[in-house]
Order: C-alpha cells, then sequence, then structure tokens
C-alpha cells in the first residue's frame, strides 16, 4: 500500500509541475500554445427511443470509429437516455444532457475505462501507461534518457492525459427517409397542380436513404489536481481501490463534465438509386446507410470543433528544413495537402512570449508513424505556401481548410468568375497543388463587319454589341516557389462559349419572331497563370494567359421548325476583330 501510494504522490508532483508549468505559459504567451497533448473521446448517443428510426440509430452508433488523432476511449455505454423530447424543448438541453450525464455517473465510468477498474475493485495502470508511452515525442524520449528514471517515466506522464478526456453527446433528429421526403414533394406538387388545373408531374426519385440534422454536444473531463487527489484515497492496496471512494472523487468539485461547445449541421445517409448516375453497383441496406449517416454527423461535428477548439489542433515543433519536415503523420490523423501554420515565439523585454505567425504550409509526404519505435520517429514533409523563413525548432499548428478557391476577374470574355478544389486534399493523395475547375464568363462588346454566311441569314451584317457567354471546366496544376508566395501554373480543360445579340431592324432579313438567335462553339482550352499572395495565401492576386482551338460553329436561328446549322467557317472568320488568345486578371480567395 505504501509502494502505490509513493507512486502516486510521485505522480501527483510530476502532474501538479506540468500544470503550473503549462499555466505559466498561458499567462506569459500571447498565441498558439506550442505544447500538443493527444485527447481521448467517446461517444454517446442521446436516446429518443419512440421517435422513428431510433432502433436503426441504436445499432449504428456501434459501428462509428474515433479518428486516429484522438485515444478511443471505447465504454461500452454507448447510449443513454434522452433528458427531454424534441417536440416540446428549444432551451436548456446542454445543460439537462450534462446533469443526465451526472446522473448516470459517466465521468466515473471514464475513469474507470483508463485505470481499467473492474467490478471487484482491482485495477491496472496499462492503459495510462500505453497512451503515455504512445504519447510521447522524440524530445521527450531524449529528456528522460538523461535522467536515472529513464523511460518509464514517459508512461507515468499518461495520468495528465486523463484530463484530456473528451465525450461527444449526439442529437440526431428529423430524421426522414427519401421517399418521404418524395412523397410530400409530391402530395404538394400534386396540390398546386390542382389548384391551377394544370398537369401534375412527380418528382424525379434519383436517392433513396436517410437525411436529417445532428447537433452535438462537446463535454470535457473536469480532472483537476484535487480530483486525483481524492482519486488517490480511493486506493485499498497496490491491487484494488474502494469503489464506494471512487464514487465520491468529484463531489468536491463544481462539476465533474463541462460544456465546452456545440455544433449542428445536416447529416446525409443516401445513395443514387439503380440506373442513376454514380449508383453502387451493390445497393446499401437501410441500417447500412444509417451508419453512413451517424458517421456523416460524427464527422463534420469534429471538423468544425478542430476549427475552433485550440487543443484539438495538431502542434509539434519543425525538425528539418529544405524540405520542412516534423515527427506527425497517420498517427496525428495527417493528410496529404493537410494545411499548418508555422509559429515563430518570441520573449519580449517585459518577460511576455509573443508567438508570430512565420508561415504557412501543406503536407506534401505523409508517413506511416503508427508503429513507428519510440525515439525514432519518422518526419513527414511539408511544403510552404506563403510566408517567411522557417527555421527548425519552430511551431507546426495543424489549421484545417477546404482546398476550395473562388476567383473573379475581368478578360476576354468579360467579368468571369472561377472555382477550383484541390484534388490531393479531398481525396488524400500525393498530389500537390493538383486543382480541377469550372468557370464561367459574361460580357458585350461591339464588333464591326460581323457576317454569319448561311442559307438561313445568307448575308446577316453587324455593327452592334454582342453578347458572350463561356464555360470552362479542366483540370490547373500550380508550382509555389519564393517560399510560395508566388505562383506558377498551366491548365488545359474544354471550353464553350455563345454569343447572342439583339435582331437589327434594319436588316432586310429582319424577324421579330426570331428572339434565340445564336452561335455556338467549344474546343480545347489552355493557357498558363502567375500569381501572389496579397499578405496571405488565402488571398492571391492572378494573371492568366487563356488560348482556345474551338471547332466548327453552329447557327441557331431562333425560328420554330428551323434546324440548327454547322458552319464551315471558325469563329475567327466570323469575327475578326476577335483574337483566340486573352488575358485576364482575378483575385482569388482560398477557403
Amino acid at each position: 500500500m505504501n509502494s502505490i501510494r509513493n507512486s502516486i504522490a510521485l505522480l501527483l508532483m510530476c502532474v501538479y509541475t506540468m500544470g503550473s508549468a503549462q499555466n505559466t505559459d498561458q499567462v506569459k504567451k500571447k498565441g498558439p500554445e506550442d505544447t500538443y497533448a493527444r485527447s481521448s473521446m467517446s461517444y454517446l448517443l442521446l436516446d429518443f427511443e419512440n421517435e422513428p428510426y431510433a432502433d436503426y440509430l441504436r445499432r449504428a452508433i456501434n459501428t462509428t470509429s474515433v479518428p486516429s488523432k484522438f485515444d478511443n476511449n471505447n465504454l461500452s455505454k454507448k447510449i443513454i437516455k434522452a433528458p427531454y423530447f424534441h417536440s416540446n424543448t428549444t432551451t436548456g438541453k446542454a445543460e439537462k444532457i450534462r446533469r443526465a450525464l451526472i446522473a448516470e455517473n459517466y465521468a466515473i465510468d471514464v475513469i474507470k475505462y483508463w485505470w481499467n477498474i473492474k467490478d471487484d475493485g482491482s485495477y491496472s495502470p496499462s492503459l495510462i501507461q500505453k497512451r503515455g508511452m504512445y504519447n510521447a515525442s522524440d524530445f521527450d524520449v531524449e529528456k528522460v534518457d538523461a535522467t536515472t528514471v529513464g523511460r518509464a517515466k514517459l508512461g507515468d506522464a499518461g495520468l495528465n492525459l486523463i484530463g484530456n478526456s473528451y465525450v461527444l453527446v449526439l442529437d440526431y433528429e428529423g430524421i426522414k427517409t427519401m421517399k418521404e421526403i418524395y412523397d410530400a414533394q409530391d402530395a404538394a406538387a400534386r396540390e398546386t397542380a390542382k389548384k391551377n388545373k394544370t398537369e401534375f408531374v412527380p418528382v424525379k426519385r434519383v436517392k433513396n436513404g436517410f437525411t436529417g440534422k445532428v447537433t452535438t454536444y462537446l463535454f470535457k473531463m473536469n480532472y483537476s489536481d484535487t480530483v486525483q487527489g481524492y482519486f488517490d484515497y480511493a486506493f485499498v492496496d497496490d491491487k484494488s481501490i474502494d469503489l464506494q471512494k471512487l464514487n465520491q472523487v468529484f463531489d468536491k468539485v463544481y462539476t465533474p463534465l463541462k460544456l465546452i461547445t456545440t455544433e449542428s449541421d445536416p447529416v446525409d445517409g443516401t445513395q443514387a438509386n439503380p440506373g442513376e448516375f454514380l449508383a453502387p453497383t451493390v445497393q446499401k441496406s437501410e441500417d447500412q446507410l444509417m451508419v453512413k449517416l451517424v458517421n456523416d454527423g460524427i464527422q463534420k461535428s469534429i471538423n468544425s470543433i478542430e476549427n475552433r477548439i485550440e487543443a484539438f489542433r495538431v502542434k509539434t515543433p519543425v525538425t528539418n528544413v529544405n524540405p520542412i519536415r516534423a515527427k506527425i503523420g497517420t498517427k496525428e490523423s495527417l493528410t496529404h495537402e493537410r494545411r499548418y501554420f508555422v509559429w515563430q515565439y518570441t520573449e519580449k523585454n517585459d518577460g511576455n512570449v509573443i508567438a508570430k505567425k512565420k508561415g504557412v504550409i501543406r503536407a506534401k509526404k505523409v508517413v506511416n508513424n503508427k508503429q513507428d519505435e519510440l525515439g525514432n520517429t519518422r518526419e513527414s514533409s511539408f511544403y510552404q505556401i506563403g510566408g517567411g523563413k522557417i527555421t527548425e525548432g519552430m511551431t507546426l499548428q495543424e489549421r484545417k481548410d477546404l482546398g476550395i478557391g473562388v476567383s473573379a476577374g475581368y478578360g476576354g470574355a468579360g467579368l468571369m468568375l472561377r472555382g477550383d478544389i484541390n484534388a490531393g486534399q479531398w481525396v488524400n493523395a500525393p498530389i500537390r497543388q493538383f486543382k480541377l475547375y469550372i468557370e464561367g464568363g459574361i460580357g458585350s462588346k461591339e464588333y464591326d463587319n460581323v457576317v454569319i454566311p448561311t442559307t438561313i441569314n445568307p448575308t446577316f451584317l453587324g455593327d452592334e454589341k454582342f453578347h458572350l457567354g463561356k464555360l470552362s471546366i479542366g483540370i490547373l496544376k500550380e508550382y509555389p516557389f519564393a517560399r510560395g508566395n508566388f505562383h506558377f501554373g498551366w491548365f488545359v480543360g474544354w471550353t464553350g462559349e455563345t454569343v447572342t445579340w439583339d435582331e437589327n431592324e434594319s436588316n432586310p432579313n429582319y424577324n421579330a419572331d426570331r428572339s434565340d438567335e445564336k452561335l455556338t462553339a467549344s474546343g480545347v482550352n489552355w493557357g498558363a497563370k502567375l500569381g501572389m499572395n496579397l499578405f496571405t495565401p488565402s488571398a492571391q492576386l492572378a494573371v492568366t494567359f487563356n488560348n482556345h482551338n474551338y471547332g466548327k460553329v453552329t447557327y441557331a436561328a431562333g425560328l420554330e421548325g428551323v434546324e440548327d446549322v454547322e458552319l464551315d467557317e471558325k469563329w475567327s472568320d466570323i469575327f475578326p476583330d476577335r483574337s483566340a488568345f486573352s488575358v485576364d486578371l482575378s483575385l482569388r480567395i482560398n477557403f
């Protein structure tokens, strides 16, 4: 008994020392913390047992998995009875959930899981030691290897991770099948058709499965030094714990669980119907689609939480440059093209330590470090997309983005709007700055001596304003340089262009019914671009050089019963003042 108490006393001193140092840092530092410890998480489903599809949800929660950047507190309890009803409760839900968790002794269950405490009071610290070792960095190993205690101390540090335990409570509501949604749309359309005495057209049923909404409540264990002190008195000897005393360890603190944040998102567990575009060869069952919906809600919630909660952002030092490298990988849920900020900590004359952002980087090569030998962790590599010089010892901090860019500018077709998506980021592939884009443009311009030589309108001459519309899709590859503050790129794709005009009444072939007269052409487009960051990689100015090779032009007369005519002339023959080459200037905002 004395040995276990002495060991715990030593652990408490370590925890107190680390906690005090951390508090000092929080007072002094202005900016993100430069330390990172793994958090653990468990999921709890609120059970609205009398609602439709509650059985599906209860089965689905058992198939969920915690992302690898978190330790999995895989408690057997995954469902808790909802402490309110959806129909009559709009406020105070979080507090009702917190009280329900306390009534269920959920925080005690988390402690039991960490210490592997059995119903007879026996326990094992093996999980704590394992997680302490797994959380350790190579820098931690270097420090303890110089001590007489050695690496065993790393396992003891796992005690400090208990306070990083979170529970994500899931409230799914408004769940409907796609059949129910389509039936409701058909009923509304049928009623409208009856009222207007028009023909009823049923909605096209392209999907099956479930949709709904999830509200998540993130709670954190209030595992302070005070709680650990009371927990110390629960030990009977080095083999067992007094369960009655264990159940009282939170009695002297404000609450065992603290609400951190709430998130609400739409959720989707659908698939395309057989015969529809992208329909799976083998259709998922309803249970499988409900699993998809539940996991969709969890992933969306965690993504939102990671963007706002400091503790959920991975942080680690830069270990090498040329290329930039750091000792993180799949163990920390690192994926290709994941964005990180790089911070430098500087102490001012008054003793305050401030954090200055030095650069922005993306993951280029991701290593699988889940099984790496302790003290010999491999490095993932990164490339820079903005900022200044990055040196060893600076701190990387995870800052997720969507990998989506929206550009607006002016060019050959007039006003243009372009959207692009970072393909490597979305499919987690080692493809640096490879993007898919879609672009639209509109404009008006006067052309002289425009001739459309067709049998429908053989001598149409125009010297008026023509209206241009353009749509392009393709691939874009960019190469950052000068520490990522500039980039060069090339693109290739397909472009379609349409020209319309106002009918000239002085034209001998004038026809007032010719309202949809137009010219269309399409073909391959290609070009290059040169851009620069405007103080941040999130805003970029770019000049783009475009070229295209359109095929034959199609003329639509805009008259009922008159077929379109494919002309022998090309675009440049009809618009001699128009060049295939153009330049546009645009501003891109990256999200």
